[in-house]
This record gives structure tokens, sequence and C-alpha cells, in this order.
């Protein structure tokens, strides 16, 4: 688990300077490059700084949801008996500002984050990275007539591992008969109206792979979507990984633009810059849920 050092203050400033990001897969060949990116992968294993003992360890660089009753907590094995304020972002973790106290029922999964303790009476703030483990997408401009057409999960908050889940195609939706994935990965297990695929998001059961045209053309956004209509769909899914097949749940909110010119460039911007950042496994300040995809029709 990483740590750094750094006052309380300028810690308060990342808060509100630290650009957004998203984490995203490398490998997918359905979204439009909207900025430079690095394939480089980091070293994701947990370390120790000796300049900041009191930084907050749980055990492990990446906690996972697990199948139990209840909320599933977890707390730091360090700072026992030292008093003082746990912080963490970005927005998502549901974390105890007295204890450290961990509710990963309650947090988002899938994303990475800083948690942070003030040791009382210092304005130290100690520093580690931890990863809540799960599913997240990209954000993204998906361009139909590139035929980018399918959005694929990414896990653990790692941009470049090896997808958790099979392959899969345009057989593997509920209203095919599939209804529960397969051993390793079940997405959209819910039948009801609630569903993501009963809302004509199409994500197949096995592999979580969203395709977008098909969603648009069965009337995800309606019969006529206009520039700049959006919904969000929440995902539900298990992974037979370290999660021992947790109910997890993830909320994708999908937009659409006749053409990419008529994506306003501060929203183009802010895509291209948390894909950037989603390879150099930055975290953001801001809210990372839910992650956007665009569907554009023409890329001019």
């Amino acid at each position: 688990m990483k740590s750094t050092l750094c006052t309380f203050a300028s810690c308060l400033l990342i808060l509100f300077v630290i650009p957004a990001c998203n984490k995203a897969d490398k490998t997918d060949p359905d979204a439009v490059d909207t900025g430079n990116e690095s394939g480089n992968e980091t070293n994701l294993t947990n370390t120790t700084s000796t300049q900041c003992p009191n930084a907050p360890s749980y055990g492990d660089s990446i906690l996972y949801l697990q199948p139990v009753k209840g909320n599933y907590t977890v707390e730091p094995v360090n700072n026992k008996g030292v008093q003082g304020t746990y912080l963490s972002w970005p927005e998502g973790l549901d974390i105890n500002a007295t204890t450290g106290l961990i509710n990963i029922t309650q947090s988002e999964t899938g994303i990475r984050y800083n948690v942070a303790f003030v040791k009382k009476g210092t304005t130290d703030t100690c520093i580690s990275t931890l990863i809540l483990g799960g599913v997240s997408y990209i954000d993204s401009i998906y361009v139909l007539s590139k035929n980018d057409t399918l959005a694929a999960p990414i896990f653990n908050a790692n941009p470049n591992a090896s997808p958790v889940c099979d392959g899969s195609d345009d057989t593997d939706y509920p209203d095919n008969g599939n209804h529960n994935g397969n051993n390793k990965c079940q997405f959209d297990d819910d039948t009801t109206s609630q569903g993501a695929n009963a809302q004509k998001l199409r994500v197949r059961t096995v592999s979580g792979i969203i395709n977008l045209k098909k969603s648009l053309d069965d009337g995800l956004l309606g019969k006529n979507p206009r520039n700049g209509h959006f919904k969000k769909v929440k995902i539900e899914y298990r992974l037979n990984d370290n999660s021992k097949k947790a109910d997890q749940k993830i909320t994708v909110q999908v937009m659409y633009y006749d053409k990419v010119s008529s994506i306003p460039n501060d929203l183009k911007q802010d895509v291209a810059s948390k894909r950037k950042n989603a390879f150099t496994y930055k975290i953001i300040a801001e809210k990372p849920r839910p992650p956007l995809l665009i569907i554009a029709g023409l890329a001019n």
C-alpha cells in the first residue's frame, strides 16, 4: 500500500485541484482516441513508507466485498490506540472519520482511493493508496460510423489487467435465453423491469461488455434521441474472484450526440483528461461515478 506524507492544508488542496479520471481498458478498440495514453503499467503492490508510519494500512492493497449478511467492513491494522482523523478521496468510500473503519458494502467498488490519517496534535497527513476490487468502465466517446460500439469493463481499477471474465458475443443477452452468465462472471442477473437489459442497455451476461449500438437501436434513449440526451442505468454483477460472487453493482451514464463535433468542447476535454489519467493510475478529487459513455453517430 503506497504511502506519502503531506501537510493537512496541502492535502485539502489536493482534493480540489487534482483532475478527474476513471479507470479504463487500454486494449479497448472501440473508443475514439481522446488523449495521449500511456500503456506502462505501474507497480500496484503494497509498499511501506518509513517517513509516514501512521499511513492507514488495511492489510492489503486491494480489498474485496464479501458475501455476508448485512454490511461488510474492514478496519486499519495499524494506528491502534492512536487518536486522529481519517479522510479519503475521491468520493465513494464510506469511511469512519474517527476509527478508519471502511464499510465496503456501502462504498463504490472498482475504484482506487487515497486514505489519509491526521494524528491528533499534528498537521501532518499520512496517505496510503487503497483499491476496492470490482468493475468499472472507461469514460469514452464511441463513434458509430467508425464501428466503435463496445464498452468493455475493467477490473480492480487496473486498465491493463487481463479480464476476469470470459468473452461473449451478441447471443449473450437475457432475451436470448441467457440470464446467469457463467461460473466466472454474472452480469445483469435481474430479470425484473429494473434490470439493465430490460431498460435496453445491452449488457452481455458473461463478459459484461456493453453493446452501445444495439442499446441505441433497441431504444435505450428513445426513438429519436436529442443531442445531450442521457440515461443512467444500474448494472448488477457477481465475480468469481476474491469477492466470492458477492452481489455488486455499478451505474453507468450513456449520452447521445449526432456527431463528435456536436459534443461541447469542455465535455470532450473532460473525457480526454479522464482517459489520460486512467492509464497513469492517478487518483482523482472529483466524483468518479457514474462512468460516462458518449455515443456519437458520426466522426465529424
